[in-house]
């Protein structure tokens, strides 16, 4: 398993061209996302994602006001605190929020470790999202391409399913 950032992010940028392919592949194939599933299964059972880190880094995290509400709770701090403190307007617009990202990352990030864990929103409960049954992965490939560059569990969740299906270059 790769666990490095510098030669994830790396192999993932030289492997764009094999990614298009294989995303052409897939919706030519109609290829079941059981086994993709599993092996990401397989693959986050291996890494320790609190090892790395690097989602907390590299990428913005919508709040809902729920997760808010439960932050809140967990820091014992009023919803507005919260707020004022550890969010910023969401960049895409709409009027969502965001949480605040620091020059080392997530404002909850400290070291590798987030300092609310046992409270953080859903959207890092589920990361890397490779479990989602909702959107197969032929409709998620492009963002699940895109996130491979910085999550080692992607990087080799995608990595040991094109060679499975035997279309890795």
């Amino acid at each position: 398993m790769l666990t490095d950032l510098v030669t994830i992010r790396t192999l993932a940028e030289a492997k764009e061209a094999e990614n298009v392919h294989f995303r052409r592949y897939l919706a030519d194939h109609h290829i079941s996302d059981e086994l993709f599933h599993q092996i990401a299964k397989d693959v986050e059972a291996q890494i320790d994602c609190r090892d790395c880190g690097n989602c907390c880094r590299e990428t913005q995290v919508s709040v809902s006001q729920q997760d808010i509400t439960h932050i809140a709770t967990y820091l014992g701090i009023d919803r507005k605190e919260v707020i004022r403190l550890h969010t910023s307007p969401d960049p895409a617009g709409g009027g969502g929020l965001i949480l605040k990202n620091l020059p080392d990352g997530c404002t909850f990030l400290d070291g590798n470790l987030c300092r609310i864990y046992d409270a953080r929103p859903q959207v890092c409960h589920a990361f890397p999202h490779l479990d989602d049954s909702v959107h197969s992965v032929t409709h998620r490939f492009a963002s699940i391409c895109q996130r491979a560059g910085i999550c080692p569990i992607i990087y080799n969740a995608l990595d040991i399913f094109k060679h499975r299906l035997g279309t890795r270059r």
